[in-house]
């Protein structure tokens, strides 16, 4: 069964979502760097995207992670948010053996659209670096529909 905690951040928006979505993380270690490089070219191909070099276990509900710290940023600025709060940082882990890493990220993403993403920007970063699993979760303070906090 897995284990989940969140917290309130202060400070820089950034420094949560470059700790969730680093590469040395959520890469997943199963593809080859031919395999990455096929991948790749088919997706470039298919749809325009510069996220496609690697596969990573990094997905946005209601931003794009690429740009995420930018899309938060800019919510705040619209309903003139100035709280000490930026962002909230959670975790989502799971027992050695109990998930694939994209069972556990499927399960992490479920969990952020059916909490926060009728109101609220939120990244899920798997991360694949320890022998447990776990997802962190990075949601934005102010919600991009009515500007109240979460």
């Amino acid at each position: 069964m897995a284990v989940c905690e969140i917290w309130d951040v202060r400070g820089r928006l950034d420094h949560p979502l470059d700790y969730a979505k680093n590469p040395d993380k959520t890469v997943n270690p199963d593809y080859t760097d031919a395999d990455l490089q096929a991948m790749g070219d088919v997706m470039k191909y298919a749809a325009n995207s510069d996220k496609t070099e690697q596969q990573f276990f990094v997905t946005g509900v209601n931003c794009d992670p690429v740009t995420a710290r930018d899309e938060m940023a800019i919510t705040k600025a619209q309903y003139q948010d100035e709280s000490k709060i930026v962002c909230y940082h959670g975790f989502q882990s799971f027992k050695q053996g109990e998930v694939t890493p994209e069972q556990a990220h499927e399960i992490g993403v479920k969990l952020a659209q059916k909490m926060w993403g009728d109101r609220f920007q939120a990244i899920v970063a798997t991360h694949l670096n320890t022998n447990c699993l776990h997802n962190h979760f990075v949601i934005n303070s102010v919600s991009y529909t009515d500007g109240k906090h979460f």
